[in-house]
C-alpha cells in the first residue's frame, strides 16, 4: 500500500527500525553503573516505544510484541528487586523511585494491553483483559490527576473488553466525564496533528466508543465512518489504524433488540426488515458469552420487535406527535412501570422508549416500541 504524502509503503518500517534499534542499543552498548534505575528506566522506554507500532494480527509482529512483552515483565521484576535493597539505604530515593516505576509499570501494562487488543482475537483479548487490570491496580495507588484520568480510560477498556467478551452491555456511570475528556483530546489531536494523523484517528475512535457507551450511537457511528474514509484514503485499507477503525464501525452496527416471550425476554440482533417491513429478521439469541455460530436467524412481526439500549431507531406512525415522524434518534433509556405482580419487564402496550434525536432542536421523548423501527443504515446527515 502506497502512502499518497511520501509515495513509499506506508508500514512504520522507519519508526519500527530505529525503535528496534534503541532497544538494541540499551541492550548491548549503553549501560549506567552509577545508576542501575536510569538504566532500566531508559530500556522499559526502549521497549514500549518498540512495542506500541507493531500489529498483533501480523503473525512476525505478534511474536516480536511476545518477546517484547517478556523482557518489560523481566525488566520491571529486577527493578522491584533493587528497591528492595535501596529501601533498607536510602528511605527517600526509595519513595521517588517507586513513584516513578510504579508509574512505569502501570502505563507499560496498558501498553501490552492495546498490543493484545491489536490481535483482534478472544485469546488476545482475555490476555489484554488481565493487563489492563494490572494497569488498573496500580493507577488506584497513585494520586495525581493524569493518574486518576488514566485509571478512567483504563476502566472503560476494562469495560469494553467485558462487553465483547460476554456479548453484554456495560455502562458505567462515569462515562459523561470520560466523554468530555475524550472529546477534547480529540480535538487537541486535530488542530496540533490534523485529522490523517494516526494519533487523531486513534483518539478519534476512543471517542466513538465511550460515545457508543453512553448510548449515543448516531454520534459515535458518523465519527467512525469519516475516521474510516480519512484512514483509507491516507494509509490504505491495510493500514492499522483503517482496520481498528472499521473494526469498531462494525461492532457498533450491530442493531440489538429483545423480543418478548411468554415468560422470558430474548436478546438479539436485528437484521433487516422484508415483506415491506412488516416483517424483522433477527439472529439470535444471544448467549452469554455470545457465539454467533449456534445463534439461527428468523423472523419476527415488526410490532413484537423492542429496541435495545443505544439502537438508532426511526419514529413512524406516530399520530398526536406526527411532526416526529421520519425523525432518526437513539433509544437512550426504558421507561418500564411496575406490574400488579410486582415484576418489571418491558410491555410494548404499557412502557415506552426514550428516544434522544439526532436533531438537537426536538426534545428526548417517550415512544411505544411499535412506533419506532431499527435504523440499518443512517441517511447522510445532511438528509437526516
Amino acid at each position: 500500500m502506497i502512502c499518497p504524502n511520501c509515495k513509499q509503503d506506508y508500514q512504520n518500517d522507519v519508526h519500527k527500525a530505529l525503535a528496534k534499534a534503541c532497544v538494541e542499543f540499551v541492550e548491548e552498548g549503553f549501560e549506567d553503573k552509577k545508576n542501575c534505575f536510569n538504566h532500566y528506566n531508559i530500556y522499559a522506554h526502549a521497549l514500549m516505544t518498540q512495542l506500541v507500532k507493531l500489529d498483533g494480527e501480523n503473525e512476525g509482529e505478534k511474536a516480536g510484541g511476545e518477546e517484547i512483552t517478556a523482557k518489560f515483565i523481566t525488566v520491571m521484576e529486577e527493578v522491584k528487586s533493587q528497591l528492595e535493597q535501596l529501601e533498607s539505604l536510602d528511605r527517600g530515593r526509595y519513595l521517588i523511585i517507586l513513584d516513578a516505576f510504579i508509574n512505569l509499570e502501570a502505563h507499560g501494562n496498558a501498553n501490552i494491553g492495546h498490543f493484545y487488543m491489536s490481535m483482534n482475537s478472544k485469546e488476545g483479548k482475555l490476555k489484554a483483559k488481565e493487563q489492563f487490570e494490572k494497569a488498573r491496580d496500580l493507577f488506584k495507588t497513585m494520586h495525581t490527576k493524569e493518574a486518576k484520568t488514566s485509571l478512567a480510560k483504563t476502566n472503560r477498556i476494562i469495560s469494553e473488553l467485558e462487553s465483547e467478551l460476554s456479548g453484554s452491555e456495560v455502562h458505567n456511570s462515569d462515562e459523561g466525564a470520560d466523554v468530555n475528556y475524550l472529546q477534547r483530546n480529540y480535538y487537541k489531536c486535530l488542530g496540533i496533528y490534523g485529522q490523517s494523523s494516526n494519533m487523531t484517528i486513534h483518539a478519534g475512535v476512543a471517542l466513538a466508543k465511550a460515545l457508543r457507551d453512553e448510548r449515543r450511537t448516531l454520534e459515535a457511528e458518523r465519527l467512525l465512518h469519516k475516521l474510516v474514509d480519512i484512514s483509507r484514503r491516507t494509509h490504505g485499507h491495510d493500514h492499522r489504524s483503517t482496520k481498528y477503525a472499521m473494526s469498531v464501525l462494525t461492532y457498533s452496527r450491530v442493531r440489538k433488540v429483545v423480543i418478548r416471550f411468554e415468560d422470558v425476554s430474548g436478546l438479539f440482533q436485528a437484521l433487516r426488515y422484508e415483506n415491506e417491513g412488516e416483517d424483522c429478521v433477527v439472529q439470535g439469541p444471544f448467549a452469554d458469552p455470545r457465539n454467533v455460530d449456534e445463534e439461527e436467524q428468523c423472523p419476527f412481526d415488526s410490532t413484537d420487535i423492542i429496541p435495545f439500549l443505544g439502537t438508532p431507531v426511526i419514529c413512524h406512525g406516530l399520530q398526536k406527535a406526527a411532526h416526529l415522524n421520519g425523525m432518526i434518534g437513539d433509544v437512550r433509556d426504558l421507561d418500564v412501570k411496575e406490574k400488579q405482580d410486582g415484576s418489571k419487564y418491558f410491555d410494548k402496550e404499557i412502557d415506552r422508549c426514550v428516544v434522544h434525536f439526532e436533531d438537537k432542536s426536538l426534545k428526548p421523548v417517550k415512544v411505544k416500541a411499535t412506533n419506532l423501527r431499527v435504523v440499518f443504515d443512517l441517511p447522510n446527515a445532511d438528509d437526516a
